[in-house]
């Protein structure tokens, strides 16, 4: 075949480029690991595309805005192959890093706790305001920054 792409290149390098191993591509292609490197290497070097690409997996900086973006630590663990301390881990240390505020840390009871003593809101009210799903939620998580507060 010589210089030409072919349909093998292109379905291997694609997989490869969103951070599947040569063994899973081997497997979801019906070819071994190393063909499936071959053919992701061989489909680079005929379009002059980026070889290797940076592992995502140890990239704080993806698994950052993933999470930003609405995945769940368990979901981004189960899609990277990684433990979910892992993925909390390596997103803390990247914003530790940056300078970022860690998004960890939830201030919704500290602030459902501001509007209760500053408003005359009911709890319901302050659940939709805070993203609480209900007012029991609401109310416990005011109860808990109040005890937190009085330590």
């Amino acid at each position: 075949m010589g210089g030409l792409i072919d349909t093998l290149c292109f379905e291997a390098y694609s997989l490869y480029s969103q951070g599947m191993t040569y063994r899973e591509i081997g497997r979801a292609l019906g070819i071994s690991s190393r063909q499936a490197t071959y053919q992701a290497k061989k489909y680079a070097k005929l379009t002059s595309s980026p070889f290797p690409l940076p592992r995502r997996r140890r990239n704080g900086e993806y698994l950052h805005a993933l999470y930003k973006n609405g995945m769940s630590v368990k979901d981004i663990g189960k899609l990277m192959s990684l433990h979910k301390d892992k993925v909390y881990f390596r997103i803390k240390r990247f914003c530790e890093d940056r300078g970022l505020p860690e998004p960890f840390k939830h201030d919704q009871g500290d602030f459902a706790l501001r509007l209760r003593l500053t408003t005359e809101m009911t709890y319901d009210q302050i659940a939709k305001m805070a993203g609480y799903s209900d007012r029991i939620s609401c109310y416990k998580g005011v109860q808990r920054a109040i005890k937190r507060q009085s330590k």
